[in-house]
């Protein structure tokens, strides 16, 4: 595996993804800081999934390179991307949804690289080790349940939750993989603005509660322009601007391909679970 020089936590070097004839991701380059909050926004079919898709392993990129604290992690399974310290959320929530919310952070917990694994023959034996970091594993769950306000509910199923809850145990659930680099497809996708506006506090106090940096899409552009710290836009497959808030809403490039657009469906209460 390749050491890159040290920049951004994360970044994206003309990367591509073809399908066939269609190039749904082109040249695409990316630096995402530590601790950032980085948007990435655009009309749907602009390639924006794809992009997470790549950086999470899902689909391996037609050429060009993803760096990962300053490793190449082009042909590594999502899994292992994972225990490198990148984790994702999807825009249709997907939880275990028969297991109760504290067994889905104990999942993820186990996928924790900094947490100690046992071999089968112990496992089986329940041996006192075994035993004892179960009994740590509960309650660092229940810690990180507390953190997102849903320990009172840990004994539930996750299928019971209300939906802004279930969001919120998918973000918990991929903090207790360890990761720091969380990816996040359309949070506010199904939230009422109090949900919306509760989630900006959250992705904050993530952010800052676990020195995490956070890439998102996100249609809801009072969201995105709210949280954001640095936002790119892409279409067809063409990131066409790159700045602050302030300079995407005055671009006019995005404001023609994108913004006009969004805030006409936005007022006609548009959907936005078409595929990206």
């Amino acid at each position: 595996m390749t050491v890159a020089a040290d920049s951004g936590v994360l970044e994206a070097r003309n990367l591509t993804m073809q399908f066939g004839g269609l190039k749904a991701v082109s040249e695409l380059n990316l630096v995402i800081p530590s601790r950032a909050i980085f948007g990435l926004i655009g009309p749907n079919g602009a390639g924006k999934t794809t992009v997470f898709n790549m950086l999470t392993g899902v689909y391996r990129p037609t050429s060009g390179e993803i760096h990962l604290h300053n490793f190449v992690t082009n042909g590594l399974k999502p899994y292992q991307i994972t225990r490198r310290g990148l984790a994702r959320t999807f825009q249709n929530v997907r939880l275990f949804k028969n297991l109760t919310v504290e067994q889905n952070i104990l999942v993820s917990l186990d996928q924790n690289p900094a947490k100690r694994s046992f071999g089968l023959i112990a496992s089986l034996l329940r041996t006192a080790a075994v035993l004892n970091s179960e009994a740590e594993k509960k309650a660092e769950a229940l810690e990180i349940l507390k953190v997102f306000r849903l320990d009172d509910r840990a004994m539930e199923q996750a299928r019971n939750l209300p939906y802004g809850d279930q969001r919120r145990l998918e973000i918990a659930r991929a903090i207790a993989t360890g990761a720091r680099i969380l990816l996040l497809d359309e949070p506010a996708a199904g939230l009422n603005a109090h949900e919306t506006a509760a989630l900006m506090e959250t992705i904050r106090f993530i952010r800052d509660k676990f020195e995490a940096t956070i890439v998102l899409i996100e249609h809801d552009m009072k969201l995105v322009m709210g949280v954001c710290e640095r936002i790119a836009v892409l279409d067809y497959g063409v990131k066409i601007a790159e700045g602050t808030p302030q300079e995407i809403q005055k671009n006019p490039r995005v404001v023609e391909a994108y913004l006009g657009k969004a805030a006409s469906e936005s007022q006609k209460g548009g959907d936005s679970s078409d595929e990206h």
